[in-house]
């Protein structure tokens, strides 16, 4: 047996795992790339994949007798699941409107939030932490920024380029921190229109940051 079949025997989350860090993951896939066909065979899989793992985690609780099994296993399950469905909605709000893509991205991240329910409440007794009230953001927790997106992408921009935050290029800084912004008009906005605001920054903009700034240098100075 190969070591990529022993794999996926092993790990039930095998092929999402792919999917969401890898296949339709823009950090790592060209997804312009990705043909219709292929996302339409990836939307046909899906319903049996999630059906597969909910029937593989039922088949081992039913094999175990002791309680701190159970809570391991679950524990296991709902940890996977969470971190596919952090990387699922990293992934979606990176795809452009409508189209095939974003239906595959969004389809991922609907099972994905159903399978978590499902198991949250069939395995509640074995799960200590409780999930987040709000089904909506139960994928990823986000920080309300009392800013403006254009704002936002100042600082950020500012913060890369005197290489305060390290990393490949500004893009890349504003596809790992924006997913987990949002602002008091926008619960969700893109990278890519935080980066085009950098392009040309409004006078007024670059104000608002420079007085943020500086209260926070003031509040700094009276710790």
């Amino acid at each position: 047996m190969s070591k990529r079949s022993s794999k996926q025997n092993n790990y039930p989350f095998y092929w999402l795992d792919e999917l969401a860090e890898v296949t339709l993951n823009p950090d790592k896939t060209i997804i312009e790339d990705i043909k219709p066909e292929e996302l339409q065979t990836i939307c046909e899989r899906l319903p049996e994949e999630f059906s597969r793992i909910s029937v593989c985690l039922k088949t081992q609780a039913f094999c175990l007798y002791h309680t701190d099994q159970l809570k391991v296993v679950a524990g296991h399950y709902d940890q996977a699941i969470r971190v596919l469905q952090q990387q699922a909605q990293i992934n979606l709000v990176q795809y452009p409107e409508g189209g095939p893509l974003r239906n595959t991205g969004k389809m991922l991240l609907d099972g994905l939030n159903e399978l978590y329910e499902n198991i949250r409440q069939r395995y509640s007794h074995y799960l200590l932490e409780n999930p987040p009230d709000d089904p909506e953001d139960r994928a990823l927790f986000k920080v309300l920024c009392r800013l403006s997106v254009d704002q936002i992408a100042i600082i950020l921009k500012a913060a890369d380029d005197i290489k305060l935050v390290v990393s490949r290029s500004f893009s890349l800084v504003l596809r790992r921190v924006i997913p987990f912004l949002s602002t008091e008009r926008l619960k969700n906005f893109s990278w890519k229109s935080a980066r085009s605001s950098t392009y040309k920054m409004e006078a007024n903009d670059k104000e608002v940051a420079i007085h943020t700034l500086e209260a926070l240098i003031d509040k700094i100075r009276e710790y």
